[in-house]
């Protein structure tokens, strides 16, 4: 179950609900998967001792999420809607995806030039920003990243815009929701969202709050 009392009446809570059991069925192994091999007597050099593997997780996620979607008791939920990773999301597509976007970002021309693809999408298609069928839209960071949190600028951008999700969501990976909490009291939240959804995972645990609650 959900944690957050703002989440728990949501109409398509149970979407959060298949995303927080996804997680927990992560294998372990991916919780501690490094960027490169190991050496041959299996050590692991000193500057990528801590640094985790971000994408292997989220294939992982993926891969987990995709089995919930298939299984009979879920199956009529999910009848219309589809899991991308890395979708695209830019203005040549969406023309109305910058506006506004000074409030959480200074250079809006730099902006412009980027692309944005987020780790996980479940809309009902590329193409569309109909509130019908723009179930979630989320990021995730491992907790090792010391540019993590930045995530939550992201999502503050793709919430003011009009691609009208449900949800937006920072799955922080390896972390616990009093170390997001902890971390939270260092940066300028001000122009934040309140209603990011944050999930923070450790092994076969997560939890789900919104931003709002934690601040």
């Amino acid at each position: 179950m959900i944690e957050s009392s703002v989440l728990k009446d949501h109409p398509q809570v149970q979407y959060l609900e298949d995303l927080k059991i996804a997680l927990e069925k992560v294998d372990p192994a991916y919780f501690n998967w490094y960027m490169h091999k190991l050496a041959d007597d299996g050590s692991v050099s000193e500057e990528i001792r801590n640094r985790h593997e971000e994408r292997t997780f989220a294939y992982e996620l993926y891969h987990q999420v995709r089995k919930i979607m298939e299984s009979k008791e879920a199956s009529k939920r999910y009848q219309s809607v589809y899991l991308n990773g890395e979708a695209i999301k830019d203005d040549k597509f969406f023309t109305n995806l910058y506006e506004g976007l000074s409030y959480v970002y200074k250079d809006i021309n730099d902006l412009k030039s980027n692309k944005r693809m987020p780790d996980l999408v479940l809309h009902k298609d590329q193409g569309s920003i109909k509130p019908e069928g723009q179930i979630y839209l989320a990021e995730i960071k491992m907790g090792d990243n010391d540019k993590a949190l930045d995530d939550l600028r992201k999502l503050s951008m793709f919430k003011s815009s009009k691609l009208n999700f449900s949800f937006y969501i920072f799955i922080y990976v390896r972390k616990t929701m009093f170390e997001l909490k902890e971390e939270l009291k260092n940066i300028n939240t001000s122009k934040f969202s309140k209603d990011i959804v944050c999930l923070c995972t450790k092994i076969q645990k997560a939890e789900c709050y919104t931003l709002g609650e934690l601040i």
